[in-house]
């Protein structure tokens, strides 16, 4: 789950959203093996050599745990009920006598960082407050806040052994969730876990959450032996040891007990210390900007700062150790032309290894604003699209130029969306390559000689189909293409440049003029809703901006547009949208429209081998054969004929196709041929109900499978990046150029009668509603069942 703690969420929902993410992600060690993985067991193991009895005097005054009672052995023996404010509460008194101990004799246990402990601490996260049952923070801060957090603790009577109860985890989850997004040089963030008389030190990490229990800390009898007295008083020094450990070493890559604003390299640059603003050398990281913030997998942070006095940016991002380093990506991209990648000034791998993620630190050159900021700001006060629409056909262009450079490299950008482009003086730059994948199921050895000789990384130990096992985990859902939306993991070139096309719709909508009407295209809704609603904004070849949203935009970048559109979703002279969400129709499109928008050595390395047809082409265009993009697919001809079953009134006429070819063919200049190409004879186009039943027969006739299927390791094979073969003289002689229909093409009247945007849309919305109002009705018949079932207890599992 993504949360960005600038809004307020529905913390039951979002709680129980989080405990769900972490089924099946729960670790269970021993105290020792936990040691060992954070690298503490040699301190560890001498300090507690060396502080035998130490805390022995403060064992004995714990109070006792006793048929659901508090007793306390000290102040006249007074009992209280047991409860999470009562349990934490004692917990505080039991800290302090630790700390009041006598220590003159164990140098060894003298704190390096002693934290301060407050119960029931109101915190406000993003104008959200809330109320940790208890929390160990650094008291040089101005506040009991989440960046000065070092532990957090969670309290609960019941006694649990073997598992987390889902409204407990997804509590520590929330709580969790907050202290990532106040802290970003955070390493995990732990948690003292009371349960009954007990305490687990939880920790929560980016691949999911360990537990090792430390022992008890409340007494079980009124009349505790001198056996169970030294078994807290062993449990009282695991909590003093961790409680009172550097932040670098445990929690933080940085020693944040003391506030700092910036961050530098250490003289042998294997790692980052905390400086602050007299340190001329030190990188700010006190100016942010935001990104989602999510518990678990991949995370970036970004911020503006100053390198040797130049505007830069430092990003610090996480990546799982099976998967390529960011910087390595940046490194083989910009060393092949890809020029929308940011130049690297400095990086390193600061975390080689945290629970199965490493910590990058990179600093990058300025990468400019945000996309939406960048369009925002675009029209000025004089309201003057002209610039708005040349910047948005030139940022298109070089960013769908970049996405198929790095395509024929063999690496697919899987998140392409407004927060991951910033634009810098009309530059654009895609800032963020985390989560990006290589078609291929081995590194090629060109990047493999960089990740051993600058990272000392083995190539063999890299994954890279690993990670996703389908794109639906990684795509921002608003930008994802209709196919992606639709058959989770269906992703390849041409759904990226769908995506950056959502993209740009999207800018163009903020850049400051009011929308024609409220888009629900930009809605968060469920996936198979947002394919539909997609779909039908897509329809309509004059009023599709209206659809997203867009009130003005001029002549030239409409046209630029829809050739994009055509290209897109236009096949054989016909509007396909509607056929993507059917999981055996394949996408083709004809690579001569693709000159509109791409570079000429993004052409050639994308199309290179594309020759043109032996015959004639009308319209002046240089004729391509098509080539479809299919499930598990990269580059596959296509034999010139239609779909069957392509509905009657989304036709698009010959005079839209030979437009979007002559964007195409302005842009680049490209010779014309002097003749006609023959036209593929139709298929018999089957009727299309109008309007509403349009939805109905789109979604009954593909309807998506109730458990979606991974990527199979044959699937991941077919990605693999590859020229198409030359069409033989057969084919080509009945490819098609002109695109146009052998029916008659229906006036803008009969399109929008035939297959209606709004009323797609529409339905798409209404049958949204409809299934969740049956939801919500469902969810409140079955009432305290369902509130029983949901208490069920997550296992934790073990560890590999």
């Amino acid at each position: 789950m993504t949360y960005n703690t600038k809004s307020p969420m529905d913390q039951s929902a979002g709680r129980s959203e989080l405990a769900n993410s972490l089924y099946g992600r729960g670790h269970r060690l021993g105290f020792e093996d936990l040691m060992d993985r954070l690298a503490l067991s040699e301190p560890f193991n001498k300090y507690m050599a060396s502080t035998t009895d130490m805390l022995v005097p403060a064992a004995q005054l714990v109070p006792a745990l006793v048929n659901g009672q508090l007793q306390s052995f000290a102040d006249g023996g007074q009992s209280v009920q047991a409860t999470s404010v009562s349990l934490a509460k004692a917990f505080r008194g039991i800290w302090d006598s630790v700390r009041q101990a006598s220590k003159t004799d164990y140098p060894v246990a003298a704190p390096a960082s002693e934290c301060r402990f407050s119960d029931q601490r109101s915190m406000r996260a993003g104008g959200v407050l809330v109320k940790p049952d208890g929390v160990f923070f650094y008291p040089k801060y101005s506040g009991c806040e989440f960046y000065s957090v070092h532990a957090l603790l969670e309290a609960r009577v019941e006694s649990c052994q073997d598992a987390v109860s889902p409204d407990v985890l997804g509590r520590m989850a929330d709580l969790a969730l907050r202290a990532w997004e106040a802290q970003p040089t955070r390493l995990f963030v732990p948690f003292l876990y009371l349960h009954g008389p007990n305490v687990s030190l939880v920790l929560f990490a980016r691949d999911g959450y360990y537990w090792a229990d430390l022992g008890r800390v409340f007494h079980i009898s009124s009349d505790p032996s001198m056996d169970d007295v030294c078994d807290i008083g062993d449990t009282l020094r695991h909590l003093w040891f961790l409680m009172t450990l550097p932040a670098d070493r445990f929690g933080h890559v940085i020693d944040v007990s003391v506030p700092a604003t910036g961050l530098k390299f250490t003289k042998d640059r294997s790692s980052i210390i905390a400086a602050g603003r007299s340190d001329g050398s030190a990188l700010d990281y006190l100016q942010r900007i935001p990104l989602p913030v999510s518990l678990l997998d991949f995370q970036s942070y970004l911020f503006k700062t100053q390198y040797h006095g130049q505007p830069a940016m430092l990003k610090l991002v996480w990546t799982p150790t099976y998967r390529l380093p960011e910087v390595s990506m940046y490194d083989w991209l910009l060393s092949n032309g890809c020029n929308a990648v940011p130049k690297v000034l400095e990086s390193s791998i600061v975390a080689s290894d945290v629970f199965g993620y490493r910590l990058e630190y990179i600093v990058m050159e300025d990468c400019g604003v945000p996309l939406l900021e960048y369009f925002r700001a675009a029209c000025g006060s004089s309201g003057d699209i002209s610039k708005r629409d040349a910047d948005a056909e030139d940022i298109f262009k070089q960013l769908a130029s970049s996405l198929a450079i790095a395509e024929s490299l063999g690496v697919a950008h899987c998140d392409i969306s407004t927060e991951n482009i910033t634009v810098r003086d009309g530059t654009a730059f895609i800032i963020d390559w985390t989560r990006s994948q290589l078609n291929s199921l081995e590194v090629p050895p060109p990047l493999a000689n960089v990740l051993r000789e600058k990272w000392g990384l083995n190539a063999k130990d890299i994954q890279p189909q690993r990670w996703p096992m389908d794109n639906s985990v990684v795509q921002t859902k608003i930008y994802a293409s209709i196919r992606s939306l639709w058959h989770d993991g269906t992703d390849c070139l041409v759904d990226r440049f769908e995506s950056l096309f959502y993209v740009i719709l999207h800018a163009l909508l903020h850049s400051g003029h009011a929308p024609a009407a409220a888009s629900s295209a930009f809605k968060i809704l469920d996936r198979t809703t947002m394919a539909l609603v997609k779909t039908g904004c897509m329809v309509d070849r004059e009023m599709y901006p209206s659809h997203f949203g867009i009130a003005d935009i001029g002549d030239g970048l409409k046209a630029f547009l829809d050739s994009i559109r055509v290209f897109l979703f236009c096949a054989d002279g016909f509007f396909v949208g509607g056929k993507l969400v059917d999981s055996g129709f394949e996408r083709s499109v004809r690579p001569d429209l693709a000159r509109a928008f791409l570079s000429e050595a993004a052409y050639a390395a994308t199309y290179a081998d594309c020759e043109p047809l032996a015959g004639p082409s009308t319209a002046g265009v240089v004729a391509k054969p098509s080539f479809s993009f299919s499930s598990g697919s990269s580059i596959r001809q296509l034999h010139g004929t239609k779909e069957p079953g392509t509905p009657p009134g989304t036709s698009e006429s010959a005079t839209d196709v030979d437009a979007a070819a002559a964007v195409a063919t302005t842009a680049t200049s490209v010779p014309a041929a002097s003749a006609t190409d023959t036209k593929t004879p139709a298929t018999t186009p089957v009727s299309a109900a109008p309007g509403v039943a349009a939805t109905a027969d789109l979604a009954s006739a593909a309807s998506p499978p109730t458990k979606h299927a991974k990527t199979t390791d044959a699937d991941n094979q077919s990605r693999r990046i590859a020229r198409p073969a030359r069409l033989s003289s057969a084919t080509a002689a009945t490819d098609t150029a002109s695109a146009a229909p052998t029916t008659t093409c229906p006036d803008n009247d009969e399109l929008r009668r035939k297959f209606d945007c709004k009323g797609l849309a529409k339905a798409a919305r209404d049958a949204f509603e409809t299934s969740k109002a049956a939801r919500d009705a469902s969810t409140a018949a079955i009432g305290p069942a369902t509130t029983a079932a949901s208490a069920a207890p997550i296992v934790p599992s073990k560890p590999t």
